[in-house]
């Protein structure tokens, strides 16, 4: 009888030691991440056919999930030029940049274009910015 309380006096002892202090501060990511779009310029103007240079930098505190880049064009319908799921083990997925060449079609319709950048993070945040441009007859 006299082991019996010694082993349950150990195994109490135990259990109270493995509980020491084990829950730690858990910092939620609630920050979206920051979008930058370097060009083209708002309400630049170009000509059907030409190719216009989308340029965008894309961070975040903690991590980037996925970065889309959409172009809505003046008669409403939006089409998805890329979709980036973001794996750069290098910088923790912390950062982005975007550079992208996008032909316009020679029978393009004239009329402000959108084109619109949406970055996701790790945790579900969105952000989301745009930038018009024009499509003219030269």
């Amino acid at each position: 009888m006299k082991k019996l309380n010694w082993l349950f006096l150990l195994c109490l002892s135990f259990a109270f030691v493995a509980c020491d202090d084990d829950d730690e501060d858990v910092d939620l990511d609630i920050t979206a991440p920051t979008i930058t779009i370097s060009s083209p310029t708002e309400n630049a103007v170009y000509a059907p056919g030409d190719e216009v240079v989308f340029r965008a930098n894309v961070t975040d505190d903690q991590g980037l999930e996925n970065i889309k880049v959409f172009v809505t064009n003046p008669t409403g319908n939006t089409s998805e030029i890329e979709d980036d799921d973001i794996s750069d083990f290098l910088n923790d997925n912390r950062q982005k940049s975007l550079d992208l060449n996008i032909s316009l079609p020679a029978d393009a319709p004239e009329g402000a274009y959108i084109m619109t950048i949406e970055a996701t993070d790790e945790q579900g945040n969105t952000a989301e910015e745009s930038v018009t441009i024009s499509v003219a007859l030269p």
